[in-house]
């Protein structure tokens, strides 16, 4: 059975109330326990396996695998600090177990704001979870949500090789470009006619998904959005695609963001930022058609996003997998046949028996290219609209976005 290396750690007491441990002093538990050897001994003959490596990415999400989860405070956080990353879920393909998520019990928001966080983060999270993939027999482990800024996106050494590892972003650049295209062919636009931000433009991931945009298929113009002191890169940015565009076919423009300075027109957004607090409004949203986000945690409000239902699209960005892929963990997607776009590169280069680190650094336009191509040969495809908030965009939801897009072009 496929649950059964999910066992319950939880043990139900007949002792008298009155001598339980206070739910707010008891220690962090796990829900489920699993020991690498149950991963190990159950994978593919000779083929080892596939891990998605991911952290907290909110306080609410530590409630999926811990028991005795407190609020927040200092205690707290240092008891996270030093809680062991784990085994989070097997990861299946039909009924033949290929691989495993593992998880890093430290938020976001406790780390990634300085180099001193990230360095702890390094040294007592990442390089420990890739060791215990290592246990595992996981010879490919991709790199969810922020993990890649722990080792400089594959730069820096690693005590543990293999496993290998992979950063999700050529595969994450492709899939945003394929929901891109997905929205305006249901909202009824024409993706070459189209004027489409990317918010957090400058960094990595934006930087990559900006040169794949204009990659064949290209919007009408492209808005590179980011902080005000990125004002420089975003114009280096700019000149630099201006000048591979041969064709002359897009133009690009450039936005610096803040409070005070109201966004520019366009018909959708791609939003790459990364981000422990969110900046987008539900009138901000309500000024485009639709919005990706692929931000970590996320670029807008859960009542924002609420708000502004009906009037755009504000989806999550993910990967339906394969018939028969099972990620068996309650991430906020569709169904455990979904993933994220980080996973599916990871799955992609363990099926094609890449035995190296596979998508390091900031990977040039083939690359993605390439990458994108794996994605389809193994599968991967857009979904269903799913909110970031974990639920689903329904048909009707749809109906209405598009009566307001038409209203909206008629305008």
């Amino acid at each position: 059975m496929k649950t059964a290396l999910l066992q319950d750690t939880s043990t139900v007491s007949n002792e008298p109330t009155r001598l339980a441990v206070p739910r707010n002093s008891a220690p962090l538990t796990l829900r489920h326990e699993i020991h690498p050897d149950e991963i190990r001994d159950n994978l593919p003959a000779r083929q080892g396996g596939v891990g998605f490596l991911f952290h907290a990415t909110d306080w609410e999400t530590l409630s999926f695998s811990f028991h005795n989860v407190r609020e927040r405070d200092e205690s707290f956080e240092e008891e996270l600090w030093n809680t062991k990353p784990f085994i989070a879920s097997p990861i299946f393909s039909g009924s033949q177990m290929i691989g495993a998520n593992i998880a890093c019990p430290v938020p976001l928001e406790m780390w990634l704001g300085s180099a001193r966080g990230i360095k702890r983060f390094r040294e007592k999270q990442f390089f420990p979870a890739l060791e215990l993939a290592r246990k595992a027999g996981l010879n490919m482990v991709a790199m969810g949500a922020s993990t890649p800024y722990a080792c400089n996106y594959g730069a820096l050494p690693r005590p543990v090789k293999p496993p290998h590892i992979t950063t999700g972003h050529a595969a994450t650049a492709a899939m945003l470009k394929d929901w891109a295209m997905h929205c305006c062919e249901q909202l009824d636009l024409e993706f070459g006619k189209t004027k489409l931000a990317l918010f957090g433009a400058a960094g990595r991931l934006g930087t990559t998904v900006a040169k794949y945009l204009l990659y064949k298929d290209a919007p009408r113009e492209l808005v590179l959005i980011d902080l005000p002191d990125k004002l420089n890169l975003l114009i280096d940015q700019a000149n630099e695609l201006l000048a591979s565009d041969l064709l002359g076919k897009s133009k690009v423009s450039v936005h610096t963001f803040s409070p005070d300075t109201p966004l520019p027109q366009f018909d959708g957004a791609i939003l790459a930022s990364s981000t422990s607090v969110p900046y987008l409004t539900a009138a901000d949203l309500k000024r485009a058609q639709f919005w990706i986000d692929d931000s970590h945690p996320r670029a807008a409000s859960v009542e924002a996003e609420l708000a502004s239902r009906g009037h755009t699209l504000y989806i999550e960005c993910f990967a339906r997998g394969p018939a028969g892929l099972d990620t068996a963990f309650p991430f906020r997607l569709p169904s455990t046949r979904d993933c994220y776009t980080c996973f599916a590169e990871g799955y992609s280069a363990w099926h094609e028996g890449i035995a190296s680190d596979f998508i390091i650094g900031s990977p040039p336009v083939w690359s993605v290219s390439y990458t994108h191509g794996l994605l389809k040969k193994y599968g991967f495809s857009v979904g269903p609209f799913h909110g970031k908030n974990g639920e689903p965009i329904r048909g009707e939801g749809l109906e209405t976005q598009k009566s307001n897009t038409h209203e909206m072009m008629g305008s």
